[in-house]
């Protein structure tokens, strides 16, 4: 090729990159992914989702807790992002008020939920609408100090009976039990796995009102409320601290406490252990140990004009590969121990191969609550009903049945308000 024909050519070249740099779609993602974690986040989208879907990304770093009220602002001002990173409890009611897109009919959905515990999705999903999908996921888990457990002759608790023998026997030499639920309702994350293994739930299945005056619900409630009045388990605890003085050897916490526990107290090595979370016998002689958590979650903004474009990002951050990358290089970064909500990426988690078997275990028994219309504002009563009791000393029955009265009358209040919205869905 002649000179002038290679210069033509290369001209040819450097103008059809530069129409692809122009016209190349761009989406804009909100996330609360920030420091190290938001710039690997980058990285991964710089190296591998653009060069391979050819797709930019303008990833855009939003509190989580300012997302919701800013993400509804935008949506009614017409500059929404493309996508948005969610909590999981924030979910449902931007969904049914049209700000989220309905991802069931996505193309390729099934491939993707197929990958999930299908009991994490019903915090995500309303009547046949499915509003996000699940990112990274907290459980809850058991900690216990061996060496301790092991000079009191106590064996591992898999059991709430074994909770309360083990807790009676620390009790009498002056150390505590702890069982903690650390989100936006923390005493609703203790009960629901209470009422889930009695195979109930605290809302009724047509989402009209609380089901908490069930027998099931108040046995569960009294089962909690109980464990605070009778077997002394206390209500705050510095746990890292506890954990490593041996003051409270028995914790129930979420799976992130695991790096919490590793990294404050790298003398107790060996020292210490891990169990899925207590269990209730069932009448077959099985023990059903469904624990529940919360999630990080990603949608689409209905108003979007890259619905393509911010599905294939969503498959993405969704797959195997990214969520095993993901997770390993945070612990590279900063030795944590996260995991998400893909079950085919805890085989290569970053986490002692021996324990494995329990983080898939603890993930597919980890059930979601319920999503329903004015639930988030109803799971106050439970924690008045949860202080009447611990605090003032209070009939257990009296309190939860109270709260299911208030709960139910919150939960008509939302709907009517949400009417307009449920009847286009």
């Amino acid at each position: 090729m002649s000179k002038p024909l290679k210069k033509i050519f290369l001209c040819f070249v450097v103008i059809a990159l530069l129409a692809i740099a122009v016209f190349a779609e761009q989406i804009v993602v909100w996330t609360w992914y920030g420091a190290e974690l938001g710039q690997e986040l980058r990285n991964m989208i710089k190296d591998e989702f653009t060069p391979k879907t050819g797709i930019e990304v303008d990833l855009i770093l939003v509190p989580v807790e300012d997302i919701s009220n800013k993400l509804l602002l935008s949506y009614i001002g017409g500059d929404a992002p493309d996508i948005v990173e969610l909590y999981s409890n924030q979910v449902i009611e931007l969904g049914v008020r049209g700000a989220l897109l309905n991802l069931s009919t996505m193309p390729g959905i099934k491939d993707v939920t197929d990958q999930l515990n299908p009991m994490l999705l019903t915090a995500l999903q309303y009547k046949s609408a499915l509003f996000a999908l699940p990112g990274e996921i907290n459980w809850t888990w058991t900690y216990y100090r061996t060496d301790i457990f092991n000079e009191l002759g106590l064996g591992v608790p898999e059991t709430w009976d074994d909770i309360r023998t083990a807790s009676t026997k620390l009790k009498a030499r002056n150390m505590d039990t702890f069982y903690f639920y650390q989100g936006a309702s923390p005493n609703v994350g203790k009960l629901l796995p209470l009422v889930f293994q009695r195979n109930s739930d605290i809302y009724t299945k047509d989402g009209q009102g609380s089901n908490l005056a069930s027998p099931e619900n108040i046995a569960a409630f009294t089962e909690l409320t109980e464990l605070h009045t009778k077997y002394k388990l206390v209500l705050e605890d510095p746990a890292f601290s506890t954990f490593t003085s041996g003051q409270t050897p028995l914790q129930i916490l979420q799976n992130w406490y695991y790096a919490g526990f590793e990294i404050t107290a790298p003398q107790l090595t060996g020292k210490w252990d891990i169990t899925l979370f207590p269990g209730t016998k069932q009448s077959d002689g099985t023990i059903n140990r469904t624990n529940t958590g919360k999630m990080l979650t990603w949608s689409i903004i209905s108003s979007s004009k890259k619905k393509d474009a911010a599905w294939e990002f969503m498959k993405w951050v969704s797959s195997t590969e990214f969520t095993t990358k993901f997770m390993n290089r945070g612990h590279e970064l900063h030795k944590s121990r996260i995991f998400f909500s893909n079950k085919n990426s805890i085989e290569n988690a970053p986490f002692p191969k021996e324990k494995l078997h329990l983080a898939h275990e603890a993930l597919a028994t980890c059930r979601m609550q319920t999503a329903v219309i004015g639930g988030h504002i109803a799971d106050r009563y439970i924690d008045f009903a949860f202080n009447k009791v611990v605090l003032q000393g209070d009939d257990p029955e009296a309190a939860i049945k109270q709260a299911a009265k208030e709960s139910t009358d919150e939960i008509q209040r939302k709907l009517k308000e949400f009417s307009r919205y449920i009847k286009t869905l």
